[in-house]
């Protein structure tokens, strides 16, 4: 689990066949506190979270296949419930994922892929709900060019952006969880008296980890203002992010966002990204019953 030191061995469950062969497993556990991870400063206090999470699910294509995830998904709820937390989420989620960023599908913040109708039955069988839409928006770095027009040209003269170059982490949290990736944070500085205005967060896992795209640069933003003054200034601080990172070889600038974030919508489509694919939040509440007998 890439290191990670909150992984506990008993929240990893393997399914077995008759051949002591794996094939399937589940992966739970705590999940993080409701703040974007990416941009609050959590206290140690506030790293301990109520409710569960599922935060992996995978069975090998089998004729019993719908049995033996149903009896993962049982058993880690189960787990997750005699240890207090009533609340469960699958798989992953946009503000609580702490595992496999940068290195799964969706980045484990998407929740479950609308691709993906197997996790999504399963997990419906069980009585998890959909209460919550994602989307992965994608930034081509091979053709991208910075907006320009009188709202940018007149930022650039008041600010500058920067990369800020001390490491800079904004909690212990946040180290912990991308302590596979690269990290690169820039800032937006007024000017008279110079002072920071806004940052953006930019991590990509580490080259010497295999089998993953180092140059797929995802972005974490801070919560998207409303005011058109300060759209124009996060636009601006992504621009010129971006075309820094186009320098590094970067190819993709990646954002997962909910699909009812307005402002963030019209952040993206002003800057090219691209909607590559959806999915959605399932939660099972503290009062839903499980469907179906607990596993042996």
């Amino acid at each position: 689990m890439l290191s990670k030191l909150f992984f506990e061995p008993e929240h990893l469950l393997l399914a077995l066949d008759e051949n002591d062969q794996a094939i399937g497993f589940v992966h739970f556990g705590q999940g993080m506190p409701g703040a974007r991870w990416g941009t609050e400063t959590l206290s140690d206090q506030d790293s301990r979270s109520s409710f569960g999470l599922i935060h992996a699910l995978c069975v090998l294509p089998h004729g019993d296949e719908d049995r033996i995830a149903h009896q993962l998904i049982l058993h880690a709820v189960g787990s997750m419930r005699q240890r207090g937390l009533l609340q469960c989420m699958a798989v992953g989620s946009l503000t609580s994922s702490i595992f496999y960023l940068g290195i799964a599908e969706g980045d484990n913040l998407m929740g479950v892929l609308s691709d993906d109708t197997r996790t999504s039955a399963w997990l419906k069988r069980a009585g998890f709900q959909s209460n919550a839409e994602t989307e992965c928006w994608d930034l081509y770095l091979d053709s991208f060019r910075p907006p320009v027009d009188r709202q940018q040209i007149a930022i650039r003269r008041t600010c500058s952006i920067s990369r800020i170059l001390e490491e800079s982490h904004p909690n212990w949290w946040v180290s912990t969880v991308l302590g596979h990736c690269d990290q690169s944070r820039f800032h937006l500085l007024a000017h008279g008296p110079e002072r920071t205005e806004m940052e953006v967060l930019f991590w990509s896992p580490d080259t010497t980890i295999r089998g993953v795209d180092s140059n797929i640069a995802r972005m974490s933003v801070p919560q998207i203002a409303t005011d058109e003054t300060n759209r124009e200034r996060m636009i601006c601080l992504i621009a010129e992010s971006a075309r820094q990172l186009q320098q590094e070889r970067k190819r993709i600038i990646r954002v997962i966002a909910m699909q009812d974030d307005a402002p963030m919508h019209i952040l993206f489509n002003r800057l090219g990204f691209r909607m590559v694919r959806s999915g959605f939040s399932m939660e099972l509440a503290a009062d839903q019953e499980l469907q179906g007998d607990q596993p042996a």
